[in-house]
C-alpha cells in the first residue's frame, strides 16, 4: 500500500477571463472590478458579476478545498524486502519517529547548567531539543546527573578549568587542544561521562550557523547523553569492548538531530538531512562494496586514517536511518541498553533485529548505495 499524506491547497482555475483568489472577507452585492472573476472568502467562493451599471459579488456559494495527494514510495517491512523498497526508507523512518515524538511524553531531566561569563547561547532553549530527544527514544532514560556546560571562544579556558573541577580524570584538555582551538573552529560539543555515572554535555556556541540556530547541535550531543546513560561507564576511544562502533554512536547522533527537531516536516527532515550528507551523495567512489567494508565492528587503528572521520557521522546516519526504517527508533537505542548489559554489538544487534550483522550488512550497503544512486 502507497503511503500517502494530505496536503490542502486552493487550485486556481485558469482561464482567459476567470481567476481564483484568496481575499479579505467580502459579502452578496459589495463591490468589485472584473467580470467573471472570482474570490474565496469565509469558505465561501464569490464571482464577480453585472447588475445594473454595477460589477457585484454574487451569492457565495460553499466552497470546499480540493485535495492534494503526494504519494510516497512502499516503505520497507524486513531485510528481505529493503533494497526492492530502498525508495521508502527514509519517509518510512521520519515517519516513525515522528509518530513516536508526537505520542511521547517524556522529558529531559533536571539538569545543572554552566555558562561561560562572555558566552551567550546560540539556541536559545536548548530544554525542548533535549525534550524531543527524550521523546524519540522514548522510555530510556537519561542520567538525572547531569551537567550542561556552554562556551564561546573567550571563555574557552573557563570552560576547562571547570570541566577538569567536574571530571578531573577526563580529558578535559580536549577543550583547548580539539573542539576550540582557535575562534574559527570552536564548534561543536563532547558528552563525558564518569566513573560515578555523572555526565557532562559540553557544547561551544561561537560559530553560529545554521546548525547551531536550529538546535541540532543541542540534539546531536544530548543523543549521546541518552546513549552513555544505558551504559553508565567513561566511553572509550576508539570504541571498544561492548560498546558500539563509533560509526553507530555518530551516526544514531546524526539521524537523531534531524529527526527530532524536524519532526514536523518531512521536507525539512529531507533538506537538512541531504545538506550535511552532500559529500556522498556526489562521491561515485562510495559504491556498494565500498559503505559494505567502512562498516567494520571492530576496526583497528589504520581505519580511522583510511576514511574521512565525517564518513562516521553521515554515512552512519544512513545505516541508522535504514534501521530505524524497519524497527522503529526505539530498536536503535535498545542496542545500548544491551551493550549496557554486557552484549557485544554482533549480538546485540541479532537479538533486536533477528538477523546476523554479517548477514544484514551486504543488504544494508547495496540499498545504502541505492539511495545514493549507485549501485
Amino acid at each position: 500500500m502507497k503511503r500517502v499524506l494530505l496536503w490542502f491547497a486552493v487550485i486556481a482555475l485558469i482561464g482567459s477571463s476567470t481567476s481564483v483568489t484568496a481575499s479579505a472577507a467580502v459579502k452578496a452585492g459589495g463591490a468589485c472590478t472584473k467580470v467573471k472573476a472570482t474570490t474565496i472568502s469565509n469558505g465561501y467562493k464569490y464571482t464577480c458579476v453585472k447588475s445594473g451599471k454595477k460589477l457585484v459579488w454574487s451569492k457565495g456559494v460553499a466552497f470546499v478545498e480540493p485535495v492534494r495527494i503526494i504519494k510516497y514510495p512502499d516503505a520497507p517491512t524486513s531485510f528481505d524486502d529493503l533494497i526492492a523498497n530502498y525508495k521508502g526508507i527514509s519517509y518510512a523512518a521520519w515517519s516513525k519517529s515522528s509518530a513516536v515524538i508526537t505520542a511521547a511524553k517524556d522529558i529531559a531531566p533536571t539538569y545543572t547548567t554552566l555558562t561561560g561569563p562572555n558566552t551567550v547561547l546560540a539556541y536559545k532553549n536548548p530544554v525542548s531539543v533535549f525534550n524531543l530527544v527524550s521523546r524519540l527514544y522514548s522510555g530510556y532514560k537519561s542520567s538525572s546527573n547531569l551537567t550542561v556546560l556552554s562556551f564561546a571562544y573567550d571563555d574557552r579556558d573557563w570552560a576547562q578549568e571547570q570541566m577538569k573541577k567536574l571530571q578531573p580524570n577526563s580529558t578535559y584538555e580536549w577543550i583547548t587542544t580539539f573542539a576550540c582551538t582557535t575562534r574559527a573552529t570552536c564548534w561543536g560539543g563532547g558528552v563525558f561521562t564518569d566513573e560515578k555515572a555523572n555526565v557532562l554535555l559540553v557544547l561551544t556556541t561561537e560559530i553560529t550557523d545554521e546548525n547551531r540556530l536550529s538546535g541540532t547541535l543541542e540534539a546531536h550531543e544530548f543523543t549521546h547523553v541518552v546513549q552513555q546513560s544505558q551504559i553508565g561507564k567513561t566511553q572509550p576511544w576508539p570504541t571498544t569492548g561492548v560498546w558500539p562502533p563509533t560509526w553507530y554512536l555518530e551516526g544514531q547522533a546524526e539521524f537523531s538531530q534531524h529527526a527530532a527537531v524536524f519532526y514536523q516536516s518531512f521536507d525539512l527532515y529531507t533538506k537538512n538531512r541531504r545538506l550535511v550528507s552532500s559529500e556522498l551523495f556526489t562521491d561515485s567512489t562510495i559504491t556498494s562494496s565500498w559503505i559494505q567494508e567502512f562498516f567494520l565492528v571492530n576496526p583497528p587503528s589504520s581505519w580511522f586514517s583510511k576514511y574521512p572521520s565525517w564518513r562516521q557521522y553521515d554515512l552512519g546516519g544512513m545505516l541508522v536511518e535504514v534501521l530505524t526504517a524497519l524497527k522503529g527508533p526505539s530498536s536503535t537505542m535498545e542496542m545500548w541498553k544491551l551493550a549496557g548489559s554486557g552484549l557485544k554489538f554482533g549480538d546485540a544487534f541479532e537479538k533486536v533485529y533477528g538477523i546476523s550483522f554479517d548477514k544484514a550488512l551486504p543488504i544494508i550497503s547495496k540499498a545504502i548505495a541505492l539511495e545514493l544512486g549507485r549501485s
